[in-house]
């Protein structure tokens, strides 16, 4: 090679090496500052600062060739002093750009509200279970802002007169603080003491109130028993959410600990498209004097994400059965308490027992499963066993009674409304076979 050109690409290299050791100096001297300054616990701040610092210097950071790989690497280097799960750093030109214009005109993204809307502010479902139980299913919270507590307070306004309310944060992960706030405000017809939360940034400590402003909550104040469904990917503000009204008694929460991921956070513009996310609040329940930080919301009853609204679903019931004092009440959530209750199998043999007529309503058996019709030219109801001699459909439950001879010669049906209907078995029963 021409000596000549082997000094100019040497040059190249050595001036390209220049520039990214420069370049790696300035982020991590950027985002040590920062850490110093926004960190929640100023003592992690800065054992965070001088290892990436000594790593810098050491060029640990000079070997990626994709920022993505340098914004992973520097996430983990801070969570290696200590775990948070907010604490991050992600290379994100565009996100960058938001924040430094955000900065200096402190102006809302009209994009950003787009794109919430789009996602209907992220309120995926809300419904009315049977049994007269709200669920809302929603998997974040949204900024706040006229169109977003707008859809809130729809939400809310059509469980407003259930007699308990389930709300779904297995899928939740977050989001704005401010607005985790506002919804907390329907359950507190009053003004209530949260505890306080420490600011890093302006080094103060403030007490935390919750007031329901009818500006935002149109009003409403929301007082049925609330029950709450959480996995390990519940996260942040929704945790939040969760451990607030459970600590004061307002709530109930149902599966699997949340993340543990309690630290407020900004977000903040490093420069070469480089975004990091410092907590920098902390808060102190006035119940339980900590959050929950590394341990999660704990639930009242642990459950695994797939049965968490199964198990809801049989709390609540149970809790309107025992205390019901109608007899129609009482046997409407029976009703919907056998319609949760796990199958048994029945050998094919026992079916037949089973199998005959009851005035204008038929069993028999097919392909191993009972089957009851109202009408012989009418569609026919497959019939779970559930125990004790009873069978659940999707129409009617039928509980098969014996007589002293121990057959079974009478029937309850047992219907949603909880109503009941006694018939005896047809003179002539056809024990049927397979139809």
């Amino acid at each position: 090679m021409n000596k000549k050109k082997y000094f100019a690409i040497l040059c190249l290299l050595l001036i390209s090496s220049s520039v990214i050791a420069q370049s790696t100096r300035e982020l991590t001297d950027s985002l040590s500052i920062l850490l110093r300054r926004a960190y929640v616990f100023p003592e992690k701040a800065d054992t965070m600062g001088s290892l990436i610092r000594k790593k810098q210097k050491e060029g640990k950071y000079e070997q990626f060739g994709k920022p993505g790989d340098l914004a992973a690497t520097l996430t983990s280097d801070l969570r290696s002093v200590y775990a948070d799960r907010h604490l991050s750093v992600r290379y994100d030109p565009q996100l960058e750009k938001r924040i430094s214009i955000f900065s200096q005109t402190r102006k809302q993204d009209t994009n950003s509200i787009r794109r919430e809307q789009r996602q209907n502010f992220f309120f995926r479902k809300t419904e009315i279970l049977p049994g007269n139980i709200g669920y809302i299913d929603f998997s974040n919270f949204p900024d706040t802002n006229a169109l977003s507590r707008q859809t809130v307070r729809a939400a809310f306004t059509f469980v407003a007169h259930t007699d308990a309310l389930i709300i779904d944060l297995r899928g939740n992960f977050g989001g704005s603080t401010a607005m985790a706030s506002e919804i907390l405000s329907y359950f507190f017809p009053s003004k209530t003491y949260l505890g306080r939360h420490y600011n890093r940034i302006e080094n103060s400590w403030k007490n935390e109130w919750i007031v329901n402003e009818p500006s935002v909550t149109g009003g409403l104040s929301l007082s049925m028993p609330v029950y709450f469904l959480t996995s390990r990917r519940t996260f942040s503000a929704a945790e939040g959410f969760a451990y607030t009204l459970q600590q004061l008694k307002k709530a109930r929460i149902i599966g699997q600990p949340t993340a543990g991921g309690a630290h407020a956070t900004r977000s903040f513009a490093l420069g070469q498209g480089y975004v990091a996310f410092i907590p920098f609040t902390r808060s102190e329940n006035a119940v339980s004097s900590t959050d929950w930080e590394g341990n999660g919301a704990i639930p009242d009853d642990t459950t695994s994400d797939s049965e968490a609204l199964i198990s809801a679903k049989k709390i609540i019931y149970s809790q309107f059965f025992h205390t019901a004092t109608d007899s129609t009440e009482i046997r409407k959530f029976n009703w919907l308490l056998n319609d949760l209750r796990t199958a048994f199998p029945v050998l094919e043999k026992d079916l037949a027992l089973y199998c005959g007529s009851f005035e204008e309503f038929t069993f028999f058996k097919k392909e191993g499963q009972l089957y009851g019709t109202a009408d012989p030219k009418g569609q026919s109801n497959s019939l779970t066993y559930v125990g004790n001699n009873l069978f659940r459909g999707s129409q009617w439950q039928v509980e098969f009674i014996k007589d002293e001879s121990g057959n079974f010669s009478m029937i309850k049906l047992y219907w949603p409304d909880g109503w009941v209907d006694t018939i005896k078995r047809s003179a002539n029963p056809e024990r049927s076979s397979d139809k």
